[in-house]
């Protein structure tokens, strides 16, 4: 991509679950339990990113953390995706999981892969390098406005999410998160705020120093005898006890929900966010887009996303018409039916 040294590194993460393994992603649209159909799932979404930064001329590195070897540990699908990813100018990166929480919960089980993924690459990085750490679920719409949102050092910019205090995952909403934090020393107040997990963007030096503090918190909560199962919660608690320095960029990054039935209040002129994380868009957008791209028509998500309005359209912001519901609707069933199939066939 041109990037200078000092250029800012966009960083996705991927950890492919190895057979055996349990995991259940909820957004995810794919209930086959196949680790390489649900690999491929977000290898979609992680080219789509790609190709939305390279398309745009940004001046930026990026960088895919992945467990895998390389492209021949996954199927045919799976490995054209992988190698198609590298000519998008996207360097590999290898990290195994080690910050796998405690307990067999399946839930969100790769969540806490971003800390791995910061280790593997902040570590490597001079310590004021800007590193942004995305999922792979995301689409760069405005890279500049982007890169500007990034929090002047020592802080880490975050998605901080105005859920209701009693919604949370595991029965860890944010009064329960709260109460935790004011157990382990931490003042009382009101619920603290959500942190989302899908962006965090900052220094690279800030980055491990958020990692170091959420690893020591991790400890002391195992001496509870409490295991919080995802990084959103784990972040959540370390703002809430202030072991890390957060700023909320949602000004530039937002969470947003699509298609008809999701119940999320619509977002807030969307066409002015930086980078729109679109989790029911996996599998039906970023599939679309992601052939589009295999098949050598960059110029058609170019233009798609040089017009705010066409973007929005594409990847289903701003909602779908009648026609293009019925086709989604489709397809979500075909897909249920063949994850089935995979499913009594053992993956």
């Amino acid at each position: 991509m041109g990037a200078s040294p000092g250029a800012p590194v966009v960083v996705q993460y991927l950890y492919v679950h190895r057979p055996g393994e349990s995991f259940r992603y909820p957004s995810s649209r794919d209930r086959s339990g196949n680790p390489a159909r649900l690999a491929v799932r977000y290898l979609e979404c992680a080219l789509v990113q790609a190709a939305s930064l390279a398309l745009s001329g940004s001046a930026c590195e990026l960088v895919l953390v992945t467990n895998l070897p390389g492209p021949e540990a996954l199927d045919r699908t799976g490995a054209r995706l992988l190698r198609r990813i590298e000519a998008t100018g996207v360097r590999l990166v290898t990290a195994d999981y080690e910050h796998r929480p405690a307990g067999e919960n399946a839930d969100f089980a790769a969540s806490r892969y971003v800390f791995d993924a910061i280790r593997a690459v902040a570590g490597e990085e001079p310590a004021g390098r800007t590193l942004w750490l995305v999922d792979v679920d995301c689409v760069w719409v405005n890279p500049q406005r982007g890169f500007a949102a990034t929090p002047a050092p020592p802080a880490v910019g975050c998605v901080q999410i105005p859920y209701p205090p009693e919604w949370g995952v595991d029965a860890w909403d944010r009064n329960a998160i709260g109460a935790l934090a004011e157990r382990m020393g931490g003042e009382a107040g009101p619920p603290p705020p959500w942190i989302g997990g899908e962006v965090l963007a900052g220094a690279a030096g800030d980055l491990l120093e958020l990692v170091a503090s959420c690893e020591t918190l991790d400890g002391e909560l195992g001496e509870l005898g409490v295991v919080l199962q995802t990084e959103e919660q784990l972040l959540t608690l370390a703002a809430a006890l202030g072991r890390i320095e957060l700023e909320n960029i949602t000004r530039a990054v937002r969470r947003i929900w699509t298609g008809p039935r999701h119940g999320a209040p619509p977002p807030e002129d969307p066409a002015t966010l930086a980078v729109w994380h679109l989790p029911s868009e996996k599998g039906l957008a970023f599939r679309r887009a992601a052939r589009d791209l295999q098949a050598g028509r960059e110029e058609r998500l170019r233009r798609e996303l040089e017009d705010p309005v066409r973007a929005m359209r594409l990847f289903n912001v701003q909602g779908a018409g009648r026609a293009r519901q019925v086709r989604d609707d489709l397809w979500l069933l075909k897909q249920r039916a063949l994850d089935a199939a995979h499913a009594r066939r053992g993956g």
